[in-house]
C-alpha cells in the first residue's frame, strides 16, 4: 500500500522535471544554433584567416624575432613577395620623383637627355637587389642541408628566413614614406634613406647568419656561414658590376649622341 504513493509522487516529480529539461534542451540547441551562426559570419575575420594568420607572423617578426613565432603556410614566401613588390615600388616611384625633381630645377634638353635614361636605369637596378637577396635564401639554405647535416624543408627555411625578410620590408616601408618629402636640397633626409636602405640590406645579411644556427641555437659550423656570406656576396658584385658596366656604356653612347 505504501509503495503506489510512491510510485506516483515519483511520476508526479518526472512530469514536473520534463519542462525545465526541455527548457535546457532548447537553450543548448539554441546556444549551438547561434554559434554556429556566429563561426559562418565571422568566417573571413577569424584569427585562423590566412591573412590574419600572416598579419600576426609579420607583427611577431618585428616584436621579438628571436622567439619561436608560428609561421602560416608559404607564409615565408609571402614575405618575400611583399618585400619584392616594396623594392619594386620604392625604385619606381622614389627615382622617378628624385630624377623629376633635378629636371625640374634645370628643364633643358640636355637635363632631360640625360636624367631620362638614369631614372630607367635606376628603375631596374631593383632587379637586381631583388635576385641578390633571393641569391642569399638559396645559398644559405644550400648550405645548411649539407655542412649542418639538417634536413629542412624549402618551406620551413624560407619561414625562419622571412622573418628577418619582415624586419628589411618595415625598413624599406619607411624609406618609401620618407621619399615622398624629398627633394634635391634636402640632403639630410636623402642620407637617411640612404641608410635607412642599407640597413635594409645588411638585415638580409644577418639572416643569413641566424638561420644557420643549430637546434639547440648555437652556430656550430663557422665555415658554413663564412660560405653563405661569400658566395652571394660575390654572385651580387658580380651581377652588379656587369650591370654598372652596361649602363655606362650606354650613358657614353647618349652624351655622344646629345655631342653630335
Amino acid at each position: 500500500m505504501t509503495s503506489q504513493p510512491d510510485a506516483s509522487s515519483a511520476d508526479n516529480q518526472q512530469t514536473f522535471r520534463d519542462p525545465h529539461q526541455n527548457d535546457q534542451n532548447n537553450q543548448s540547441q539554441s546556444s549551438e544554433a547561434q554559434a554556429d551562426q556566429s563561426a559562418a559570419y565571422n568566417t573571413k575575420y577569424a584569427p585562423n584567416n590566412g591573412f590574419n594568420q600572416f598579419l600576426s607572423y609579420f607583427k611577431d617578426s618585428l616584436v621579438n624575432p628571436h622567439n619561436a613565432i608560428a609561421a602560416p603556410k608559404y607564409g615565408g614566401l609571402m614575405s618575400i613577395g611583399v618585400y619584392a613588390i616594396l623594392m619594386l615600388i620604392i625604385f619606381n616611384l622614389g627615382a622617378k620623383r628624385m630624377i623629376d625633381l633635378v629636371v625640374a630645377q634645370s628643364p633643358s634638353e640636355y637635363t632631360v637627355s640625360v636624367f631620362a635614361p638614369i631614372k630607367t636605369a635606376i628603375m631596374q637596378f631593383s632587379g637586381i637587389l631583388i635576385i641578390s637577396s633571393l641569391v642569399y635564401i638559396l645559398v644559405a639554405f644550400t648550405v645548411r642541408r649539407p655542412l649542418l647535416n639538417d634536413n629542412i624543408a624549402f618551406l620551413d627555411f624560407t619561414d625562419m628566413f622571412g622573418i628577418y625578410i619582415n624586419i628589411s620590408s618595415i625598413l624599406l616601408l619607411l624609406c618609401l614614406i620618407l621619399s615622398l618629402f624629398v627633394s634635391v636640397t634636402s640632403f639630410t633626409l636623402m642620407e637617411t634613406i640612404a641608410f635607412i636602405f642599407a640597413l635594409s640590406q645588411l638585415i638580409l645579411n644577418y639572416a643569413t647568419v641566424m638561420t644557420l644556427k643549430d637546434i639547440t641555437g648555437r652556430f656550430n659550423n663557422f665555415y658554413a656561414i663564412l660560405i653563405a656570406e661569400i658566395v652571394p656576396a660575390i654572385i651580387s658584385l658580380w651581377v652588379t658590376s656587369v650591370y654598372l658596366q652596361s649602363i655606362y656604356g650606354n650613358l657614353i653612347s647618349w652624351y655622344n649622341q646629345i655631342g653630335e
